[in-house]
């Protein structure tokens, strides 16, 4: 009888480590989760920032670029350290890309 009261605690405390286990799995999934969904927006909202840049940059050098031409005189730039260019993509529209590092 002694020797089955002992094979129940282990059984308890072998649950409980699995328990254990298993809820610190899941608390690393959930955490791996929540911080590539951060990356993913800080990156997003730096693109954005940077488009807008650009663009606003294209906006004001329009009053000096020639519309005739089929590429913008200054057709590349560095704006917040990114390299920014611009192409003509038709009469008065100009497309802009930034090239973000992450």
């Amino acid at each position: 009888m002694r020797a089955r009261g002992n094979w129940k605690r282990g059984a308890i405390l072998l649950q409980t480590l699995v328990m254990s286990v298993l809820l610190s799995l899941i608390s690393v999934m959930v955490l791996k989760w929540v911080l590539a969904r951060y990356i993913i927006v800080n990156r997003v909202k730096a693109s954005a920032v940077n488009t807008g840049n650009a663009q606003g940059y294209a906006t004001n050098c329009t009053q000096v670029w020639s519309w005739a031409t089929a590429t913008p005189p200054n057709n590349s730039a560095t704006l917040d350290s990114k390299p920014v260019s611009f192409q003509r993509v038709s009469a008065g529209k100009f497309e802009t890309t930034v090239t973000d590092q992450y």
